[in-house]
């Protein structure tokens, strides 16, 4: 089971450390507001446990506990998946313990309305998995 911090934001958890400028340039993308006007509210954190670990695996190691254990319905990583592919597609890990939808990726540019959508239970974790394309990647709607 992975540790996650008690964060006031939505975590971006650092699992990939080989590259810090890909981590540097994620972190730009995600805090930049969008054409709307929408920032991500997100804490980044490095987490050298996950290390070598697959998606899978990570997401595996979460359990889901919202709202009990955690104060955010979803966890965000930076894993050797997004390091390593063009379009840097992050794992969007579900926590919530009500709903049973598994973990999609995402392009760094769209964590701002995942982010937004969830925390105010504006949308919930199946909407944008399902709108993921099927490479289970979500674009944006």
């Amino acid at each position: 089971m992975a540790d996650l911090p008690d964060t006031r934001c939505v975590p971006v958890v650092r699992a990939d450390f080989r590259d810090d400028g890909v981590w540097e340039q994620l972190k730009r993308d995600i805090v930049r507001p969008t054409e709307e006007g929408f920032v991500a509210d997100v804490d980044f954190v490095e987490d050298r446990a996950l290390i070598g670990l697959s998606g899978t695996a990570i997401a595996a190691g979460y359990p889901r506990d919202y709202p009990r254990r955690y104060r955010h319905p979803v966890v965000f990583v930076v894993d050797t998946t997004t390091v390593s592919l063009p379009e840097r597609p992050l794992l969007v890990v579900n926590l919530n313990e009500r709903n049973a939808t598994g973990p999609f990726r995402t392009l760094p540019r769209q964590v701002q309305s995942i982010e937004n959508n969830l925390s105010i239970a504006n949308m919930d974790f199946h909407e944008f998995a399902r709108s993921a394309d099927p490479d289970g990647v979500f674009r944006g709607f």
